[in-house]
């Protein structure tokens, strides 16, 4: 603890005017507690980034703030963020050993909250139903699809343009299901050898497949598969496929996607891992390989603006029309082919408008392409104006060619 280093967190949204005391939490889940702290001790903290020691960080809080952080003041806060599991080190990676055996003990993934899925929608077989009903326009056949992993209401017209009818559109018994790695460690793809929970049943994971995927990449996908206990982007594409196919058997292949808009591109942005793109190439080339009828599914939100994710885009009626204009944009590569054009795309603008799943959509599309077409089916924008934010989110029907 000479160098301490901080483990990722985030700022808990405070009403304006309440900074006296700065709030934080762990996104993983890893560190249960809430961290709050003064603004001094915030910046403090804020230099603890394994290149800093204690010396040092007292030295930049003389200079910053004109008092000194006294050796056991600095030495109890260091203390208590380690206690919590808010440092890196030794009691941080027993905590991870204990979750990884617990998940792993357990007979399947479970439903995080049930009861929550269809919001205050009422019970949540109509409403899924409604989802799924195939309307009056009958549609090509498909072999995958974009839809949101917004909660059902908020997502409902995307969600209703992806999914609607889709049992008879797809003749698949193995769905890959492409989601966003919102609070978990990894760097990279990750996945996880565990049947997933649905108010209906258990729907089992695809063992054989994800060995093999596993082998063709050399890398054990699974290492860090507890990033997917609180990850709700693949559940509430089982959930919707279970109930979209009936009694129809079929297994999953559950992966989390890294976003590839920072500086080190497909690329880990740290660690071990395959490159995202060679595990999409990867993927592409086993489902083609495999006689199982195989299905990519990509849990896909785009935006997110509003004060809610301390962001300044407005969300009155000019601010919504620039944010439809500049997501169709980013889009538009994917309905020519271009997935990797939908990468840049949005890596070229830093990712202004906080499109948290290019990962996923970039990686369906690239084990697609050259088999299927991207069509836009819809576009949503979901805004929560008494809590300062807008989601976005889009539907596409993938069509063999």
């Amino acid at each position: 603890m000479n160098y301490p280093k901080l483990r990722p967190i985030e700022r808990v949204q405070t009403p304006v005017g309440s900074d006296a005391v700065l709030s934080f939490r762990d996104p993983t889940g890893l560190a249960t507690a809430v961290l709050s702290l003064s603004a001094p001790l915030a910046y403090a903290v804020s230099l603890m980034d394994g290149t800093h020691s204690r010396e040092d960080i007292q030295a930049r809080f003389m200079l910053r703030l004109g008092r000194m952080l006294f050796s056991d003041e600095l030495d109890q806060l260091i203390a208590q963020l380690d206690e919590a599991c808010f440092l890196e080190g030794a009691r941080a990676d027993r905590a991870r050993a204990v979750r990884r055996e617990s998940y792993r003990a357990m007979p399947h993934r479970a439903l995080r909250n049930a009861g929550s899925l269809a919001g205050d929608n009422g019970p949540l077989e109509p409403l899924l139903d409604r989802l799924l009903a195939p309307g009056n326009v009958r549609r090509e056949p498909v072999v995958g699809l974009v839809a949101p992993h917004l909660d059902y209401p908020r997502g409902e017209p995307c969600y209703r343009s992806a999914y609607a009818g889709l049992a008879e559109r797809t003749a698949a018994r193995r769905f890959v299901i492409l989601g966003t790695n919102h609070f978990g460690e990894s760097a990279a793809v990750v996945g996880t050898r565990k049947d997933f929970e649905t108010p209906w049943g258990v729907v089992r994971h695809d063992a054989d497949f994800m060995r093999a995927l596993d082998a063709a990449l050399g890398h054990d996908l699974c290492e860090l598969e507890t990033d997917h206990i609180r990850e709700h982007s693949v559940e509430l594409q089982v959930v919707l496929l279970r109930r979209a196919l009936g009694d129809r058997p079929f297994v999953i292949v559950p992966y989390l996607c890294p976003d590839p808009c920072g500086p080190t591109g497909t690329r880990p942005r740290q660690g071990d891992g395959p490159d995202l793109r060679q595990f999409a190439e990867a993927l592409g080339r086993l489902i083609a390989s495999d006689p199982t009828p195989t299905f990519i599914v990509a849990g896909a939100d785009l935006s997110h603006v509003g004060p809610y994710f301390s962001d300044d885009h407005p969300l009155d009626a000019d601010g919504l029309a620039k944010l439809r204009d500049s997501d169709l944009a980013a889009l538009r590569p994917l309905e020519s082919g271009d997935a990797e054009g939908f990468r840049t795309a949005v890596a070229a603008t830093g990712n202004a408008t906080n499109i948290c799943s290019v990962g996923c959509i970039y990686a369906a599309a690239v084990a697609l392409a050259g088999r299927a077409r991207a069509v836009r089916r819809n576009y949503h924008q979901a805004v929560t104006r008494e809590l300062g934010n807008c989601v976005t989110c889009a539907a596409f029907d993938f069509i063999p060619v």
